[in-house]
């Protein structure tokens, strides 16, 4: 499926603990197979989870993969790295 580097998951651990609500993070792809597709990862809250959604538990919190989205996500890479202006999240 995804694979989400250490320096991401500990990139995203930061952000979530300055969410009050947030239950973990969703992946989904918008207009997945089209040439407009873009993936996004988001704060997941109470009320964001569709039935068909994947869940995966990671050391520190869960990421939850629309259902729709994974057969578009095989392979992708979700990395962070720092840099002089603190630092990008990019996912390919």
């Amino acid at each position: 499926m995804i694979t989400i580097t250490e320096s991401a998951q500990e990139y995203l651990a930061e952000l979530l603990t300055k969410q009050d609500d947030a239950l973990g993070v969703r992946v989904f792809i918008n207009q997945p197979g089209t040439p407009r597709a873009e993936t996004c990862i988001a704060y997941c809250r109470d009320g964001d989870l569709q039935d068909d959604d994947v869940e995966e538990k990671l050391p520190k919190f869960t990421v939850w993969y629309e259902g729709r989205s994974v057969p578009f996500l095989e392979d992708a890479l979700v990395d962070y790295s720092k840099d002089r202006m603190g630092g990008q999240l990019t996912i390919k």
